[in-house]
């Protein structure tokens, strides 16, 4: 400010020589502090872009081997319902097809991408893996921003991911994702978009019913119920239009669906306690028995964790619903190599260590199979897995 002479009336007030006094101690340290602030804000900006371009370069494999492979026989299955969808509709399919227990809106997809493929297989698998590179795109997004960098680099490499994503040929990965967003914006108390990601996911796959225990009974209040519950109808009217002709035989295909016992989990114990002579006949009715009676150990398994949360120790969804991902896989009756992906994604979210140890392991192990019935020809495809033979209650 300026008095009527021109000259600066705070320069008056102040000492002559106070531009020329050095700063006081308190002003020289915060001068300091706010410097290193700004550089520890700066080395952990260029951090994030160096984490960043790490986790992106994972994508690169999938690329490779989504653009260059086949996949597994679930493709080609995936193909033959296509072409059934096309000639009869989604509700004759379910009817005529026992094989196909996939929820309606999936079997849509797999009919228009048979049409934009002009009966072209590898287009075809390109087509049916997009959804699932897409919910590898979610996936690492839900790390990156909720769980950190290292969840994200880490999920971006692990081999279970990268092999059912990008050539399996099926969308387990969009339906884990759903998953673990669904988990997370359940805990951050969205429960009405909670309610519409669970039913997202159920579109995609059945496989989150089992965690349908956690689910319900983790709505802290009437109110949150409610706005979860009004979120999952919404989402599952796409069920309603075939149901109204084909509802039996959308519950034989899709509820009362078993794949091969394969030697997994309990199955596996079961089978080779059913090798040994002395207890082949014991373990024979204990196997016949587990296949149809397993899913409600599981449940009740997972039942026993939303109780456990809901009355003693109050865990978040995400645990919850890692916890009953992983009781899913030693639990369940059948295993599909597919299977290993559903847990994946939860494991890095609530501990990182554990979901690298699972995914590596389980990557190596179905990456084997792979290899293992892998045909000597161009684009890659495996006669693996087995699964396509199905068993049922009335089979056995």
């Amino acid at each position: 400010m300026r008095n009527h002479d021109g000259v600066n009336s705070y320069a008056i007030l102040a000492p002559a020589n106070a531009l020329d006094m050095p700063l006081s101690p308190s002003t020289s340290a915060l001068s300091n502090d706010q410097r290193q602030a700004a550089h520890k804000k700066e080395l952990s900006r260029k951090s994030a872009w160096m984490w960043f371009a790490c986790g992106l370069m994972g994508f690169a494999p999938r690329v490779w081997l989504w653009w260059n492979s086949i996949g597994s026989y679930d493709t080609l299955l995936w193909a033959a319902h296509a072409q059934s969808i096309i000639v009869l509709g989604v509700a004759r399919t379910y009817q005529r097809v026992p094989l196909f227990n996939h929820p309606p809106i999936m079997g849509i997809y797999a009919a228009h991408s048979w049409l934009w493929a002009h009966a072209d297989v590898l287009r075809f698998a390109r087509y049916m893996k997009l959804p699932g590179l897409a919910g590898e795109a979610l996936t690492v997004w839900a790390l990156w921003r909720f769980a950190g960098y290292r969840a994200f680099v880490a999920y971006a490499w692990l081999p279970a991911a990268i092999l059912v994503s990008a050539y399996h040929g099926s969308t387990d990965c969009l339906c884990a994702a759903l998953v673990l967003v669904a988990a997370i914006s359940f805990d951050h108390e969205q429960y009405f978009l909670s309610g519409l990601l669970w039913s997202a996911a159920l579109n995609v796959k059945l496989i989150p019913l089992v965690l349908l225990p956690v689910v319900v009974l983790g709505a802290p209040k009437m109110r949150d119920f409610i706005r979860l519950a009004i979120g999952l109808a919404i989402g599952l009217l796409s069920f309603i239009p075939p149901a109204l002709t084909a509802a039996h035989a959308m519950y034989r295909n899709m509820l009362a669906y078993y794949p091969v016992v394969n030697n997994w989990g309990i199955s596996a114990l079961l089978n080779i306690a059913g090798r040994r002579p002395s207890m082949h006949l014991t373990f024979t009715s204990v196997q016949h028995w587990y296949l149809t009676g397993g899913r409600y150990i599981l449940l009740t398994a997972v039942l026993a964790v939303a109780l456990l949360s809901k009355f003693r120790c109050r865990l978040p969804m995400t645990i919850q619903a890692a916890l009953g991902s992983a009781l899913f896989l030693v639990l369940a009756p059948g295993f599909g190599t597919q299977y290993v992906v559903f847990a994946a994604p939860l494991l890095c979210f609530v501990d990182l260590k554990t979901g690298m140890m699972w995914g590596w392991m389980s990557g190596l192990f179905i990456g084997h199979a792979y290899w293992a019935s892998l045909m000597l020809s161009y684009p890659f495809q495996s006669t693996l897995p087995p699964d396509t033979l199905y068993l049922r209650p009335w089979d056995c």
